[in-house]
């Protein structure tokens, strides 16, 4: 128990290095305010990783929920980034997935990476600080843990980069905790500290690389539908600058925060890494300011920029299977070769045949 009670420091989460997306969907266009969004996604089919493929394909929250202290006198704000393909006096086209009344925790639950969570553990007054204490990805009626099974994250960096930090924790028990339900009351140990510069190279977006974001900032919470102010982050022009934007990834096993195959826990929670804890108990009660911050600065602890991803758990491709493809790609490239020898075959005997005919059609005359 004292060895589950402290926080996990060895080095445990490795770089996503590659996305494959599934087919690209073409939904209608919604308006909330002054964004409209063109409802194009593509999914995540498969990340590469030094640990193997892992595929996309296990549960998925029930729901996402953004703890705040709003005793603190801090704003009650979001901010949110979506990659654009427009904007146009104060409003702006955006390529993913919304709706006229769209929520931060759609967000957080879309799978899509054309949008996430802007400095959501920054504290202040300002708009542009979220002063979200803890986000909690909750999985109604347990998951149980399977051998290889993991978390994938990804955080918009800025160009050279390679990820914020931030803690990760399972939770083991839920039940109202300063009046919100199905919050968090156990966890499973003080989580994993994240360092930065943990996360890979930068990865391709759905719509490519070289993508252009803005920011949009509201004042109601997790409501995004009203008093939106957009701000833009890049331009991405063509050319990879400092001031560029790009997607960079990681993958946490969930054995790497301490957990057994064949344990069930109710979901895992990101948080701030300044988060001052000792023991699992710590992390339950987030406007405890002795743990949880209200001081958290958006250009240390407070930085990261989580893409709208980590709801569904991803699964090891077995080896087998791999091989089976390949052996599967290089089977019918044998079969693709020996139908080209035996038409190359067939022509020949044509063709000689041909020629004897008339070889002996020449002697006859």
């Amino acid at each position: 128990m004292g060895a589950l009670a402290c926080a996990i420091t060895a080095p445990a989460q490795v770089a996503i290095t590659g996305v494959d997306y599934g087919t690209t969907t073409n939904g209608t266009d919604r308006t909330a305010d002054n964004l409209t969004f063109l409802n194009q996604f593509a999914p995540v089919d498969y990340v590469d990783s030094a640990l193997g493929t892992y595929s996309i394909n296990g549960s998925l929250a029930s729901s996402v929920s953004f703890r705040r202290n709003t005793s603190s006198g801090n704003a009650n704000s979001a901010n949110v980034y979506y990659q654009y393909s427009s904007t146009n006096d104060g409003n702006a086209t955006v390529i993913g997935k919304g709706d006229s009344s769209p929520t931060l925790s759609e967000v957080m639950l879309s799978g899509d990476l054309s949008q996430g969570i802007r400095n959501p553990f920054a504290n202040g007054t300002s708009k542009y600080e979220s002063n979200i204490e803890r986000i909690d990805f909750y999985f109604s009626g347990g998951y149980t843990v399977r051998e290889g099974d993991a978390i994938v994250l990804f955080d918009l960096e800025n160009y050279g980069d390679h990820g914020d930090g931030f803690r990760i924790a399972a939770f083991t028990g839920v039940g109202t905790v300063n009046g919100a339900s199905n919050a968090p009351t156990a966890y499973a140990n003080s989580g994993l500290l994240i360092d930065p510069g943990a996360m890979g190279d930068p990865i391709a977006t759905p719509n490519g690389t070289n993508a252009r974001y803005l920011v949009s900032s509201t004042t109601a919470g997790d409501n995004l539908a009203s008093s939106q102010s957009l701000t833009s982050l890049d331009a991405n022009s063509g050319t990879p600058g400092s001031s560029d934007l790009y997607l960079v990834g990681l993958l946490i096993r969930f054995t790497d925060l301490g957990l057994s195959v064949g344990q069930t826990i109710y979901g895992y929670s990101l948080m701030a890494g300044d988060v001052s804890t000792s023991s699992g108990s710590d992390l339950v009660n987030w406007n405890n300011t002795f743990v949880y911050s209200t001081t958290t600065d958006s250009s240390t602890w407070g930085n990261a920029d989580f893409a709208g991803f980590g709801a569904q758990i991803a699964r090891p491709v077995p080896e087998s299977r791999l091989y089976g493809a390949l052996l599967f790609a290089v089977g019918g490239a044998l079969a693709l070769f020996q139908q080209w020898r035996r038409n190359l075959v067939n022509s020949y005997e044509k063709e000689n045949s041909s020629n004897t005919r008339a070889r002996r059609n020449s002697a006859s005359a």
